[in-house]
């Protein structure tokens, strides 16, 4: 016979009809019934080809084997037991922690307010990385992240995702400047001065050529950099102006610079949460995603009006991989949320979808 067929439930009927010395109070233990007990203590037997137990009417006592047998069975139970409890704790810390990868714009001024707010409330652990947006895709796809939020154009078809905000783009001048005295910069304005440009990877790059070439606007590029303490540094120094998006502004009023908002055209970028197809969002992830859609919505992220608004009202359902959008006019967005389309534009408004 296979002898490799003991059960659980075999060995922990055996050390308790072993403890007890009887096999109903061992049932009543185990809430099973007498002769359901008798035969599980009978397989066992059969699986070591021998006696366990002397079995007479008034009592039950071990064997030579079954004596030499009870520790073994014991340190195996606690083998078994140790282990689930390990499995079950380490689950229960991946239940509650989250790994999101995000733009560091949307890192610095998003993610505190959401790990301090509802996170630290329900004891959830999250973990930030800071990259750019092929970064973001990667880590989602290689399963390093629970969920990405970046400004996406398009998404890899093994993402899914949904719109939660727009984020529109400012002029950023140094006080002194002469488009600092205007309250509203249309991009055109911006020809001519000096010009501080992220480098062609980055992709605040990407949506401001694209968005200003069929304008013809024509912008004085003095300085590419790649990192946007840098661009504060430059603008610090009266090097020259830039335009960004809401998210990537410094907070509060800025000893030496101000914002303005850019129209002809007015640049939106889009905020889309993303993660892997056909995985969902743990119930942790979800509510990470509920408090960045939450915090957007209360108008309190950036200094300037209406310059980050809320794309829907997300309904997070008990099926992780399907959250739904209300009050965008539309659904919520999948994958790309429309591969390859192009700029949507109206009345002079260019968003990214």
């Amino acid at each position: 016979m296979n002898r490799n067929n003991i059960t659980i439930r075999q060995l922990r009927a055996f050390v308790l009809v072993a403890d007890k010395g009887s096999f109903v109070a061992a049932a009543e233990t185990l809430a099973l019934s007498q002769p359901a007990l008798s035969h599980s203590i009978q397989q066992l037997e059969e699986q070591i080809s021998s006696a366990l137990f002397h079995r007479t009417t008034r009592s039950v006592k071990l064997t030579g084997l079954g004596m030499g047998f009870l520790p073994t069975a014991r340190h195996l139970l606690r083998q078994i037991d140790t282990s689930i409890a390990d499995i079950q704790e380490a689950a229960a810390r991946k239940r509650g922690r989250v790994v999101v990868a995000c733009l560091p714009s949307i890192a610095f001024r998003l993610m505190p307010s959401v790990i301090a707010g509802e996170a630290s409330r329900l004891g959830l652990r999250v973990v930030v990385k800071d990259v750019n947006l092929t970064a973001i895709t990667t880590a989602v796809l290689d399963g390093q992240a629970d969920l990405g939020i970046g400004s996406f154009e398009t998404a890899a078809p093994s993402l899914d995702g949904v719109v939660i905000g727009r984020d529109r783009f400012y002029g950023a001048f140094p006080k002194t400047h002469p488009l600092a005295q205007k309250a509203e910069v249309t991009w055109a304005d911006l020809q001519g001065h000096p010009f501080i440009a992220m480098t062609l990877e980055h992709g605040i790059r990407n949506l401001i050529d694209n968005a200003i070439a069929p304008y013809n606007v024509r912008l004085s590029i003095a300085s590419e950099v790649s990192n946007l303490v840098t661009i504060y540094g430059l603008l610090e120094q009266g090097v020259g102006i830039t335009a960004l998006p809401g998210l990537a502004l410094p907070p509060g009023e800025h000893p030496l610079l101000v914002y303005r908002p850019l129209k002809d055209p007015v640049l939106e970028r889009t905020i889309r949460v993303v993660w892997r197809h056909g995985i969902g969002l743990s119930p942790a992830a979800r509510t990470i995603v509920k408090a960045i859609t939450e915090l957007i919505s209360d108008g309190k992220v950036l200094n300037q009006d209406g310059g980050l608004t809320v794309a829907a009202t997300l309904t997070m359902t008990d099926n992780p991989g399907a959250p739904k959008a209300r009050g965008s006019g539309r659904p919520a967005a999948k994958g790309a949320a429309g591969h390859g389309a192009a700029p949507r534009r109206s009345a002079g408004v260019i968003t990214e979808v």
